[in-house]
C-alpha cells in the first residue's frame, strides 16, 4: 500500500541540526535522563515534518525504544481527554480526574523497557484539550531518571499546549524554534519537489511572497504548471496555493480532497468517498496523495497533508458545495461529530437539532465534559430560533467552562454575556466566573443579584444554584453564618448534586460559624461509599475537615482516604488539592510526617496549573511543617514564601490566617519567639479570638504566643492570654491539637521557678489521652518534664521520659528537637549516635525513604507519589549512597527504633 501510494517528500529543508538535537535528547534519554525537546513555529513551518522525520530515521524493528504518539485535533479539542484518549487507546478508560489521568499517564509510561527509551510524540498540541495537557503535564513532572524522551509540536502563543510545559519540570527541557526557509533552501526544496534549478532571484521572490514558509513554498512549488510561472504568479496566502493545488487535479479527485476537508479528521478511505459522492475513491485518493494535498496513513485511512493546506480548503469552499458535504458527513458519522456536522450543515433555524444539541450538552455535562457541554450549546445557539433559548444558551456555555476550571476559555466569553439583557442566569454566570478568579466583590454582588432575579422570575432551579455558589464564595471567605444564611434556598433540592452540595456546604457553614459539633450532628449520619456519586468526595472531604478540628484524628483520617479513593470521580474543583491538605496536616498531626509530606507534594500538583487560585497558598503553606521540624529550613521557608505570594493574590482573611498557621509553625521550630509574636500578636487582640475560636485555629496561635512570651520573659502577658486561652477552650470546645494547657501553665511555672507546680501540670497533660495522640506534641512534653524530674532529683522518671521523648524525636527525624534532647541525655551520660541524615536528602529523597522505611514496594511507592518506578529507583539508589547503607533493609535499620528498644525504656 505504501507503494501505491508514495509519501508526500516532506519540507524537511535546512533542519539538519534539529535533527542532531532530537537524536541528542533521544541519546541522553536512553542514559537515564528524562528529556522534553519543544518544537515550535508557526503553521507551515514544517514542525510536524521534523518529527516525523526524527522518527522515521529510529531503526526499523529494533527492540531498544517504543513509541507512543498522538496527533492533537481540532475535534478532540472540546472532548475532555480526548487527546489522551487517542494516545492510549480505546482499551485504556480515561477518568475524571487529572490526578487519575496523570497517574494513568505514569503507568503507561513506566511500562517500557528498562534497557530501552520511550518516546512521547505529541504533535500539533496548540489543538490538545486542557483535560489532557493538565494530565500529561501532571506526568512528565513526575520523571527523572526514567528513558523517556517527549517531543512536543506546537505553536507559539497556544494556552493549553504551553500548559505542558514549565521551568518546573524535573527533566531537562530543549526548544527548537523553525525558522522559515532561505533562498538555498528553497531551491534545495524546488530540486526535490520538481527536479528545477531555480535561480537565486526567484527563490527570494518566492520568499518575498510567502515568508519563507516550507509548507506554503512547497505548495507553491507543486501547484505551478510550469517553472516559468514562478517568476510572475506567485500566491501569497496558502488558500491561493490550495486552489492553484486543487486546480492541478481533477474534479473528481478534487470533490474527495473537499471531502477530507469537511470531514476535518484522519477518516476512512471508504467514509471520505461516500461523502464525496465518489465513484473510485482509490483512484482519486492516489491522484490527492501525488499533488501533495492527502496522505495515506495504513491500514485504511486518510488526512490532509497539512492542517493548514486543509483550513485553506474548507475555507475556499462554496458555500452551499460545503452545507451539502456537512450534512452528507452527517450520514456517515455518529454521536458528538454528527451533531457537528448537522450544526454546521444547518442553513436556517432548526428547533429539532437545537433541542438535540442541548440534550448532549446536558449529557456531556452529567458525565463531567465541561467543554464539550459548552461547545455544544454554542452550536445549538447558532441553529435555534427562540430568541429566548439563544439568551440562555451563552451564560450556560460559560457556566459549563467556569465549573470545568476552563477559566481562559470561560473569559473568551464574558463580554458577550455581560452584553446580554440582565437575568438570573447572567448574574449567575457572570459571579461563578469572577468568584473563581478572585474578584471577591464583584462575586458576591453578582450572585446575590443572580438569587434576587431568580426569585422574581421563579426559576427555582437557578435561585438554587446561585445559592449554592454565592454559599461557597461565603465559605472561601471564612464567612460561615453567612453561608447557612445564602444556601437557605438550596436547602431540600430536588437534584440530587445540589441537595449533596447544599448539605456539605451547610455543614462547614456551621462549623466555620463556631457551631462545629452541630455540623458534625448534621454530617455525621451520612453513610459513605454508598452510591459513589461524584459530590460524595467533597461530603467525606468536608467530614474528614470537621473531624480532625474536633480532635477525632483516627476518623478524619477514615474519611480523608475515602475521599481520596474516588479520586477517579472527582470532578474539577478546589477540593482537589485541599483534601491532600487535609490529609497532610491530619498526618503530621499523628506523627505520619513521610505521608505528610507526600500529600502536600501532591496537593501542591494539583493546584500549580492555576485553576486552583484559592488552594494554591494551602498547599504550599502545608508543605512547610515537616520540613520546618526537620531542620530543613531553607526548603520550609521557599514553601512559606509561595505561600505567602498565593494568599496575597487571592485577598482572602481566611486563606491569609491559615498561611500564617505554618508561618508561626516554621518560627516556633527556628526557636524564633520575637518572629512567633509579631506573626501571633494581631490575632490575639480581643476582636479576632472569637473567630479563631470558632474555627478552631485558637489552640495552634495561643499556645505558640503564650509560649513565646514566657520565652521572651514577657510573663504578665503571658499570663493575659492564657485566661484568654482558658475561656476560648471553655466557650469553643474542640480542636486539631490537644489544649496543652499544663504544658503552658507548667512553662509558666518553670518561669517563676515555681518547679513543684510545673511538674503537676506536667502531668496533668502527661495523662490526657489527646496528647499522646500527637506524638510531636507529646514527646515535647515529655522533653521538659523529663527535664523538670532530673532536676527534682528523680533521675530514672527523668531520664526515662528523656529516652522516651528522643524516641518519637528520632521516629520523626524531627533533628532540632532529637539535638537538643541528645544534649541534655548526655548532661546525664547517655549518649547516641542518632540519625544524622535529615539534612543530607532532598525533599523527594526523603519521600521516598519514609515510604520504604514504612515497608512499601517500588512499585507501591511510585504510586503513592505518582513516580515511575525507574525514578524511585533513582531516588534509592542516591539515598543508599548518601546514608552509607546497601539496601532498604539497612535503611530501615537506621531510621527506626525497634519496638523492643522502646518497650524496654518504659
Amino acid at each position: 500500500m505504501r507503494a501505491e501510494y508514495p509519501a508526500v517528500d516532506s519540507t524537511l529543508v535546512g533542519r539538519t541540526d534539529d535533527l542532531a538535537a532530537l537524536r541528542r535528547a533521544f541519546e541522553r534519554a536512553g542514559s537515564g535522563q528524562a528529556q522534553v525537546v519543544v518544537i515550535e513555529g508557526e503553521a507551515g513551518m514544517g514542525k510536524s515534518a521534523l518529527l516525523e522525520a526524527f522518527l522515521d530515521e529510529l531503526p526499523t524493528g529494533s527492540g531498544s525504544y517504543q513509541v507512543w504518539t498522538v496527533r492533537c485535533d481540532a475535534f478532540e479539542q472540546d472532548d475532555a481527554y480526548g487527546s489522551l484518549g487517542l494516545l492510549l487507546g480505546e482499551s485504556e478508560p480515561i477518568e475524571s480526574s487529572t490526578l487519575a489521568a496523570g497517574r494513568l499517564v505514569l503507568s503507561r509510561l513506566g511500562r517500557g523497557r528498562r534497557d530501552g527509551v520511550t518516546v512521547l510524540a505529541v504533535d500539533d498540541a496548540q489543538w490538545i484539550d486542557r483535560p489532557s495537557a493538565q494530565a500529561i503535564r501532571f506526568a512528565l513532572r513526575r520523571l527523572r531518571a526514567d528513558n523517556v524522551l517527549t517531543v512536543i509540536t506546537r505553536r507559539p502563543d497556544s494556552p493549553d499546549a504551553v500548559e505542558l510545559l514549565s521551568e518546573e519540570l524535573d527533566t531537562s527541557t530543549t526548544l527548537l524554534r523553525q525558522q522559515p526557509l532561505d533562498a538555498s533552501a528553497v531551491r534545495d526544496l524546488a530540486r526535490r519537489t520538481r527536479r528545477w534549478e531555480i535561480a537565486p532571484d526567484v527563490a527570494s521572490s518566492l520568499i518575498a511572497r510567502t515568508g519563507g514558509v516550507p509548507l506554503l513554498v512547497a505548495a507553491v512549488l507543486r501547484g505551478a504548471p510550469d517553472q516559468s510561472s514562478l517568476a510572475t504568479d506567485i500566491p501569497a496566502t496558502v488558500e491561493a496555493a490550495a486552489l492553484r493545488m486543487l486546480g492541478s487535479v481533477d474534479a473528481h479527485t478534487r470533490s474527495f480532497v473537499e471531502a477530507s476537508a469537511v470531514l476535518a479528521e484522519p477518516a476512512d478511505v471508504i467514509a471520505v468517498g461516500q461523502v464525496a459522492d465518489s465513484t473510485d475513491p482509490s483512484l482519486a485518493l492516489a491522484t490527492a496523495v501525488r499533488a501533495g494535498l492527502l496522505r495515506f496513513r495504513p491500514p485504511n485511512e486518510v488526512e490532509f497533508a497539512h492542517a493548514l493546506l486543509r483550513d485553506a480548503t474548507y475555507r475556499i469552499l462554496p458555500p452551499d458545495r460545503r452545507l451539502a458535504l456537512h450534512a452528507r458527513a452527517a450520514d456517515w458519522t455518529t454521536g458528538d461529530r454528527r451533531l457537528a456536522h448537522r450544526a454546521a450543515a444547518a442553513d436556517r433555524p432548526d428547533a429539532l437539532l437545537a433541542a438535540d444539541l442541548v440534550t448532549a450538552a446536558e449529557t456531556a455535562r452529567s458525565s463531567l465534559n465541561f467543554a464539550l457541554a459548552a461547545t455544544h450549546r454554542l452550536r445549538a445557539r447558532s441553529v435555534t430560533p427562540d430568541p429566548c433559548q439563544r439568551e440562555q444558551l451563552l451564560p450556560g456555555a460559560l457556566i459549563d467552562r467556569v465549573d470545568g476550571q476552563d477559566l481562559a476559555g470561560a473569559r473568551d466569553l464574558v463580554d458577550p454575556v455581560r452584553r446580554l439583557g440582565g437575568d438570573a442566569l447572567r448574574s449567575l454566570a457572570l459571579g461563578l466566573f469572577s468568584r473563581e478568579t478572585g474578584q471577591v466583590a464583584e462575586a458576591r454582588a453578582l450572585l446575590r443579584e443572580s438569587v434576587d432575579l431568580a426569585s422574581v422570575a421563579g426559576d427555582r432551579s437557578t435561585r438554587e444554584r446561585a445559592a449554592l455558589a454565592l454559599a461557597i464564595l461565603h465559605l472561601r471567605l471564612g464567612e460561615g453564618d453567612q453561608a447557612v444564611a445564602a444556601l437557605a434556598p438550596a436547602i431540600g433540592s430536588d437534584d440530587p448534586e445540589i441537595a449533596a452540595d447544599a448539605l456539605t456546604t451547610k455543614s462547614i457553614g456551621l462549623y466555620l460559624g463556631g457551631h462545629l459539633h452541630e455540623a458534625l450532628r448534621l454530617i455525621d449520619p451520612i453513610p459513605a461509599g454508598t452510591d459513589q456519586a461524584f459530590w460524595e468526595a467533597d461530603l467525606l472531604a468536608a467530614r474528614g475537615m470537621m473531624r480532625m478540628y474536633a480532635g477525632r484524628l483516627s476518623g478524619a483520617l477514615t474519611d480523608l482516604d475515602a475521599a481520596i479513593g474516588m479520586v477517579d470521580r472527582w470532578r474539577p474543583s478546589t477540593n482537589h488539592s485541599r483534601t491532600y491538605v487535609l490529609r497532610s496536616a491530619t498526618r503530621f498531626l499523628t506523627g505520619d510526617w513521610d505521608g505528610s509530606a507526600a500529600d502536600a507534594a501532591t496537593a501542591r500538583a494539583l493546584a500549580e496549573g492555576g485553576s486552583e487560585a484559592w488552594s494554591g497558598a494551602l498547599a504550599s503553606a502545608v508543605a512547610v511543617d515537616v520540613p520546618a521540624h526537620r531542620g530543613q529550613w531553607t526548603i520550609a521557608e521557599e514553601h512559606l514564601a509561595t505561600a505567602q505570594n498565593a494568599a496575597a493574590a487571592v485577598r482572602s482573611a481566611q486563606i491569609a490566617g491559615a498561611v500564617a498557621w505554618h508561618a508561626v509553625e516554621l518560627a516556633g521550630a527556628q526557636d524564633d519567639h520575637v518572629r512567633v509574636l509579631k506573626t501571633v500578636q494581631p490575632l490575639l487582640a480581643p476582636e479576632h479570638l472569637p473567630r479563631l475560636g470558632a474555627t478552631r485555629y485558637h489552640r495552634r496561635y495561643m499556645t505558640a504566643g503564650i509560649y513565646a512570651c514566657v520565652r521572651l520573659g514577657r510573663l504578665a502577658e503571658a499570663d493575659r492570654h492564657l485566661a484568654d486561652y482558658a475561656d476560648l477552650i471553655d466557650h469553643w470546645p474542640g480542636g486539631a491539637e490537644p489544649t496543652r494547657m499544663g504544658w503552658l501553665q507548667g512553662q509558666l511555672a518553670e518561669a517563676r521557678h515555681q518547679p513543684r507546680a510545673a511538674a503537676r501540670h506536667y502531668a496533668e497533660d502527661l495523662a490526657d489521652p489527646h496528647t499522646s495522640a500527637v506524638p510531636y506534641l507529646h514527646a515535647q512534653l515529655l522533653h521538659v518534664s523529663g527535664n523538670l524530674q532530673r532536676t527534682l532529683g528523680n533521675r530514672r522518671a527523668g531520664i526515662d521520659q528523656l529516652l522516651h521523648a528522643r524516641d518519637i524525636f528520632t521516629d520523626l527525624r524531627a533533628m532540632p528537637m532529637l539535638r537538643t534532647c541528645e544534649a541534655d541525655l548526655a548532661v546525664s551520660g547517655l549518649t547516641s549516635a542518632g540519625p544524622t541524615d535529615a539534612l543530607t536528602l532532598t525533599e523527594r529523597e526523603e519521600d521516598v525513604a519514609g515510604l520504604v522505611v514504612r515497608g512499601h514496594t517500588n512499585k507501591e511507592v511510585a504510586a503513592e507519589l505518582f513516580l515511575t518506578e525507574k525514578t524511585v529507583e533513582y531516588h534509592l539508589s542516591k539515598i543508599y549512597s548518601k546514608l552509607a547503607v546497601g539496601n532498604r533493609q539497612e535503611l530501615r535499620r537506621l531510621r527506626t527504633v525497634t519496638r523492643s528498644e522502646r518497650s524496654g525504656r518504659g
